[in-house]
């Protein structure tokens, strides 16, 4: 067992000061004032200064699927060729070795969702990992979180390159649909073929033998998505892009996340009305394309207090991971308080990632990922000191 005492604690109702926390084995037990130890437990003593925050967790990164310091041969994150690869899942292209998981585990970053880039209207599935483990099957914790999905530039800049569709959000759009319409048309004929394979033929004179369906790996992904079993996580920068993934999500009733969200701030009202989160970021970086023009670090501070869920993201490597805890000190410069910056790298990501009932908490019954901080998390002189994966100390 494990007791930390002293220093500042963040919590779920914010940072508090005279807060122990115990741990035995993976979990925390116990959080509260002058906690009393069992014989032999070892007592951590934080500094006047040090805090002690839960793991991180980026809400949109590419971890693992752009390999750093390898160079083109580790971009994975992408297959271009197809407006529509749905059937790709980005869990079969992570690389556990990759150097950018030590770097998120020193960073206190310890979950993240790790997806399929943006060249595609529909890119495959999104995995949910963590920064933790020798081999996928250690780190994976949900290969199939969500459909990546995109509009705007990337999918009809890479359609104009390869001289196919789309070449117009025109096309992004009608092809998006057109796609929806189709997978809505197969799991009518999907569930009609099983239906009748469980009727076996019965009340016919004859038993006939129930035709053969085919399974389209594509489909039956996109299929989750209609039936609500996962989100979209939509790529949407500018308005109108926002504005139409809410149209086919409304059309199509499946659930929806916007991703990166650039210009949401400009739409607050509009998408806070709705009760849909938005995953902004990467906070600090140059507008290297028109639709970043109008990025602001009030972004999440404006759609927070319009009534949005906000989560904030690296997207490593456009950011590296464990420089999430910047995009938190931008969000609080843009007018956030610090409490609600942190739960955007915390509990709140975490709830979207569907882990909180492991990460993101300070709390009883959490995994013990914890982060001993030299000053406050959200100020960029600090350090990341100590941090502890799942009870047991990493460095």
């Amino acid at each position: 067992m494990t007791l930390f005492t002293g220093g500042t604690v963040y919590l779920e109702d914010g940072f508090r000061k005279g807060v122990d926390v115990l741990v035995k084995g993976k979990k925390i037990q116990r959080v509260g004032v002058n906690l009393t130890a069992p014989k032999g437990t070892e007592t951590v003593k934080l500094k006047s200064g040090q805090f002690l925050a839960p793991g991180l967790v980026d809400a949109h990164c590419h971890l693992g699927l752009f390999e750093d310091g390898v160079g083109q041969i580790g971009v994975q994150a992408n297959e271009y060729g197809d407006y529509n690869t749905a059937y790709v899942r980005s869990m079969d292209a992570i690389f556990p070795k990759d150097m950018a998981f030590e770097d998120a585990r020193r960073g206190g970053v310890f979950a993240v969702g790790s997806f399929p880039g943006s060249a595609n209207l529909f890119g495959g599935m999104c995995s949910v990992i963590k920064c933790y483990g020798e081999t996928l099957e250690d780190m994976l914790i949900d290969g199939y979180h969500g459909m990546k999905m995109a509009l705007g530039e990337n999918p009809f800049r890479v359609g104009q390159s390869l001289n196919k569709a789309p070449h117009t959000r025109m096309a992004s759009a009608g092809l998006i649909r057109k796609i929806l319409i189709e997978v809505r048309n197969y799991m009518k004929k999907r569930d009609a073929a099983e239906k009748s394979e469980k009727k076996g033929g019965r009340g016919k004179k004859k038993k006939e033998e129930p035709k053969p369906f085919d399974i389209d790996l594509g489909k039956e992904h996109l299929a989750m998505l209609l039936e609500k079993k996962i989100p979209s996580r939509w790529h949407v920068h500018r308005r109108d892009d926002i504005e139409t993934a809410i149209r086919l999500a409304e059309e199509f009733k499946f659930n929806v996340v916007l991703e990166h969200c650039t210009e949401g701030w400009l739409i607050p009202e509009f998408i806070a009305k709705r009760k849909i989160t938005c995953v902004i970021g990467p906070m600090d970086t140059a507008r290297v394309k028109y639709e970043l023009k109008y990025r602001d670090e009030r972004a999440p501070y404006v759609l927070h207090k319009a009534g949005a869920n906000v989560c904030l993201m690296t997207d490593h490597p456009v950011m590296p991971i464990h420089h999430l805890r910047m995009c938190g000190a931008m969000a609080v410069r843009g007018g956030c308080t610090d409490d609600e910056a942190m739960a955007m790298m915390t509990s709140k990501p975490a709830k979207l990632l569907n882990i909180d009932k492991d990460y993101g908490f300070i709390k009883k019954g959490r995994l013990a990922c914890l982060a001993v901080y030299s000053g406050h998390p959200l100020d960029m002189r600090s350090q990341v000191e100590h941090t502890w994966i799942e009870g047991e100390q990493y460095c």
